[in-house]
């Protein structure tokens, strides 16, 4: 069984985390993103999933219901930089320097 490492999200945001080696699962509407969580929980290989942080703040009993199901770890992360997160292009910037390559 093959690992598989996840992005639940914008466009934006699916592409900068598939150049870290994500597979991208697009999700514009947040209210959408509890039912990309339940299709998520039934697949066994998934290891990691990385979500906006909003969406999975706005969405607390499908984040309780993917933890209950699901054995991967669910990582809502920042898209707006504040004192204690990078933002999203921080991050897109760090991975684009440790892998050489340019995200659109």
């Amino acid at each position: 069984m093959i690992s598989r490492l996840v992005a639940v999200g914008t466009q934006a945001f699916v592409t900068a985390l598939a150049g870290a080696g994500a597979e991208p699962v697009r999700c514009d509407v947040q209210g959408e993103f509890g039912e990309k969580l339940r299709k998520l929980a039934l697949e066994r290989e998934v290891r990691i999933v990385f979500a906006p942080e909003s969406y999975v703040m706005a969405a607390p009993d499908a984040v309780q219901a993917f933890r209950r199901r699901s054995k991967a770890a669910l990582l809502g992360l920042p898209l707006r930089p504040n004192d204690a997160h990078p933002s999203l292009a921080e991050m897109r910037h760090l991975v684009e320097q440790a892998t050489g390559a340019s995200l659109i």
